[in-house]
């Protein structure tokens, strides 16, 4: 009798502590405080602790991917093997790290801080009562009476499924890789009006703006959300679909934000695995790091057409000029001269080498632009407003120089509009198509002797560019021009003292010949035609600025050249100078090219700009004040030669009006090249 009631008693004391106590390897459906659980413990059953009650759904302490170093509290989809939510993605515990129920809540730690967990749930409003799973896959937290405290489903991961909701204002991280579930640079956020996909804060697709979705409705978004019919962003308390992506049924969907950046929709069946319904974006150049940074990504159109199973094309990656494949481990393309450098965001976003290995040198080095072609686009450009409108190219390089988060400039030359990269840099887009012929890429450098940066050290030189030693010749030789220029005003003044002690002492001074020596920069003979001929003075000088401008409107460059060149010059080469000079003498001076500019505009390394018309309308003024007076000089010393004829003794009544017409006929240099 006495064995008998022992057994008895012994086998219901057993019961109940296996529904409500932990013993190692055993799988609970329900759990209740005071819980604990580490995968050694349970490392007969992969970590798993609690299942749903049809077993769709499994909670563990799960390391992806096999790894033996990283362990997560993690929600999973049974048949398919697949991670739904994870708690303690901000840090990963060790296999003897532990998961506690207790009536305050969920609390991870690891080994090393039982005292400080890596993770807890928010603090709730009465004592938990159990922990349990639903077969919606949601793990929930309810007090005594049943009445949920806290829910997985609240707070989203990567992934939503059927039966959860994502509303406004909240968002999907991707994780960093498969193994890795801790939060990585890409995010799915959902706005009052559309879903948006981001890179570190710049967008980089938008589904209003995908094909394949449909808009229903122009009501405010409240939540988007995937069920057995498709997916879709509802509003008016979910009884419109604002925008709806038609899906077969299915009765198990999931909408994943990969760690390739992608927004993945797919469905599961045990008969035939997974298969994926949507892609945003489904373009193989759509996600910011396809090839890296500043890598250069072409769709291969080819592949999706031979294949009807996809509809993505796949990337194809090289480099833009003047950068190569980088030999380290972060990828893409690093500048093709070792003396340059990325430099550091002043933003404190980056985490890569690239710009870690330049942050102590980047803020004493002078900085540059490399010129990656043009043809090409920028991810972000798509899905924002330029900086800036009609602006020369330098004004948006400086714009760019100024600013420490910037780190790469895009400009359309048709328009003159000015896109800016901050903070971090992406891939670069180029098509096949020819479109964006117009628009140049300029990715910003530090110039550098050397550089901390692996990934340049032992990079080939010639890669085109600015090169360092002209960083230290250019302002030598600067000053050199500066110092030739005060010389040949000095020089001038000289002459023109000179040319009035003539007219006062009554000689003649018509001699304007080329080997004079009396031609600068801003006078040259008149003539009646061919070579150094203007519109604008049919006899005596001519103001040289405004022939210039005059030939740029009609597009006669090689009017402006030295005969003697003839054979040697070619239209576009002239056409180039006389650009570049016109916009050098802009009137307001923020729209002349700075002389980083001007020698890239020379080398051919950046696009030559349009002069501003509007700006240049002062040499017009100026013309037609040097050919006022060039005139009346010229007209005075005829009559003088004449009255000279008829009466020498009249002479000195003729100074005098000599003198007055030499200072009509001269424009200081300080009032052609002074400040406007």
């Amino acid at each position: 009798m006495k064995p008998s009631i022992i057994f008895s008693s012994l086998l219901i004391i057993f019961l109940i502590f296996t529904a409500t106590a932990t013993i190692s390897g055993y799988t609970f459906k329900a759990i209740t405080p005071n819980f604990s659980a580490t995968y050694l413990e349970f490392i007969d059953d992969s970590g798993t602790f609690l299942i749903s009650p049809n077993g769709t759904f499994k909670a563990a302490i799960f390391n992806p991917g096999s790894q033996q170093t990283s362990f997560y509290l993690c929600i999973i989809h049974v048949a398919s093997r697949t991670i739904t939510w994870s708690a303690n993605r901000g840090r990963a515990v060790s296999s003897s790290g532990q998961m506690n129920l207790t009536v305050k809540g969920i609390t991870i730690s690891d080994e090393s801080g039982r005292n400080n967990p890596v993770w807890s749930t928010p603090p709730l409003r009465s004592q938990v009562g159990r922990l349990v799973l639903t077969d919606m896959g949601n793990l929930l937290l309810l007090d005594p009476s049943n009445v949920s405290l806290w829910e997985s489903f609240r707070y989203p991961t990567d992934t939503i499924i059927i039966g959860q909701s994502l509303p406004v204002g909240s968002s999907l991280s991707s994780s960093s890789s498969d193994s890795d579930l801790s939060i990585g640079s890409y995010n799915l956020t959902i706005t009052s009006s559309d879903a948006i996909l981001q890179w570190l804060g710049q967008t980089y697709w938008k589904l209003s703006m995908d094909t394949k979705a449909y808009r229903n409705s122009l009501s405010m978004v409240e939540y988007m959300a995937v069920n057995r019919t498709g997916f879709y962003l509802f509003g008016s308390n979910g009884t419109v679909a604002v925008f709806l992506v038609g899906l077969p049924e299915s009765n198990f969907r999931v909408a994943t934000l990969d760690n390739s950046g992608h927004f993945v929709i797919k469905s599961f069946s045990s008969g035939t695995g997974w298969k994926q319904e949507f892609q945003g974006p489904d373009d193989g150049c759509g996600t910011p790091l396809v090839c890296g940074r500043v890598g250069l990504c072409n769709d291969d159109d080819t592949s999706s057409s031979s294949s009807s199973s996809s509809s993505s094309s796949l990337p194809v990656c090289s480099c833009p000029q003047n950068f190569h494949v980088g030999s380290g481990n972060s990828g893409g393309c690093v500048p093709s001269n070792g003396s340059y450098s990325f430099p550091y965001s002043c933003d404190g976003s980056n985490n890569d080498s690239y710009h870690n290995n330049n942050q102590s040198n980047s803020s004493s080095s002078v900085v540059s632009f490399l010129n990656l072609g043009n043809g090409l686009d920028y991810f972000h450009n798509i899905y924002t407003d330029p900086v800036m409108d009609s602006v020369d190219l330098s004004l948006c390089q400086d714009q760019c120089s100024k600013n420490c988060s910037c780190l790469g400039v895009f400009y359309r030359n048709s328009s003159g509009s000015c896109y800016v990269i901050e903070n971090e840099l992406g891939s670069i887009l180029s098509s096949n198509d020819g479109a964006n012929q117009d628009m140049f890429g300029f990715i910003k450098v530090s110039i550098g002797s050397t550089t901390t940066n692996d990934d340049t050290r032992d990079v080939e030189d010639g890669g085109g560019g600015f090169p360092v030693v002209a960083a230290v010749l250019l302002p030598i030789t600067g000053f050199a021009l500066l110092m030739a220029f005060l010389f040949f005003l000095w020089r001038r003044s000289i002459k023109i003292s000179k040319r009035k002690q003539d007219l006062e002492l009554g000689k003649p001074n018509n001699n304007y010949s080329h080997s004079s020596g009396d031609l600068d920069a801003f006078y040259i003979p008149g003539g009646g035609g061919g070579h150094n001929s203007s519109s604008s003075s049919t006899s005596g000088l001519l103001y040289f600025p405004l022939l210039a401008l005059e030939k740029h409107e009609e597009g006669n460059y090689m009017d402006l050249a030295d005969p003697r060149l003839e054979g040697r010059v070619t239209n576009e080469e002239v056409e180039k100078l006389v650009r570049i000079a016109l916009c050098c003498v802009h009137e307001e001076p923020a729209l002349r090219p700075n002389m980083a500019a001007v020698v890239g505009m020379l080398e051919g390394g950046m696009p030559l700009p349009q002069p501003k018309m509007e700006s240049l309308n002062f040499l017009r003024f100026y013309g037609r004040r040097f050919t006022e007076a060039s005139m009346i000089i010229e007209e005075n010393n005829d009559n003088e030669g004449g009255r000279r004829e008829v009466n020498n003794n009249s002479s000195s009544s003729m100074t005098s009006g000599g003198s007055q017409a030499a200072l009509v006929s001269y424009i200081s240099s300080q009032t052609v090249s002074g400040p406007r």
